[in-house]
């Protein structure tokens, strides 16, 4: 996150336990980057296996909260701080609602495959432009307004769809394994209405996020 962003103290205190179901059993090593207090990777320490858990966060006074949680908390930009981590080190690198936050994204996950160990597994949890009621607004109202929360949260500098986030995953040197739309379905009007004006091709517009687990390619 760049420093001009100023999200309320609840963004960095969510433990995110409906992420767990999604999150590999494999490895010891752990990094969160935009870890918050560190709720999230302490949790996956205790309940998922892995014996050391990092953090990189970009707010001081909630990374000083982390490292009481956390094996080692790297304060600072991600951008800047990416090379204090050491390479081949990670089985793991969690980045849950980051990848909007980051400014060239795409230049992080290539700067990242460094620090990954032989058979490491990133996962991203990123919100989906596409949603249906965001699209309805748009088309509808003319309305695409920021807001405090969600999807177009005014701290978000880029947007993704199903589609943008495999293509970016792609060209930063990753393979997909999978990518999973949450928040389930909908009965929504607003929903059957796009969808048909797409001929039936927007079940992505369901989701609110994509949650992503990729690898690096060999």
């Amino acid at each position: 996150m760049t420093d001009c962003q100023n999200p309320p103290d609840s963004y960095y205190q969510n433990e995110r336990r409906d992420l767990i179901p999604y999150i590999p059993r494999q490895g010891t090593k752990l990094l969160e980057i935009g870890c918050g207090e560190g709720l999230f990777a302490l949790m996956l320490k205790r309940e998922c296996g892995y014996t050391e858990a990092w953090g990189m966060e970009f707010n001081e006074k909630v990374a000083k909260v982390a490292s009481t949680r956390l094996d080692r908390v790297i304060v600072g930009d991600v951008a800047k701080t990416l090379d204090e981590l050491p390479d081949g080190y990670f089985d793991l690198v969690v980045m849950n609602d980051v990848i909007e936050h980051l400014v060239w994204p795409e230049d992080i996950l290539k700067r990242l495959r460094a620090k990954l160990s032989p058979n490491a597994n990133i996962f991203c949890s990123i919100p989906n432009i596409r949603q249906y009621r965001i699209l309805w607004n748009l088309i509808q109202h003319q309305d695409f307004e920021y807001t405090d929360q969600g999807t177009l949260d005014r701290t978000h500098l880029r947007f993704f769809t199903r589609r943008t986030i495999l293509s970016m995953l792609e060209r930063a040197g990753y393979e997909t394994i999978s990518i999973v739309g949450c928040c389930g379905t909908t009965k929504s009007w607003k929903f059957k209405i796009l969808n048909a004006l797409t001929l039936w091709r927007g079940s992505d517009m369901q989701h609110s996020h994509f949650y992503v687990l990729a690898k690096p390619i060999k």
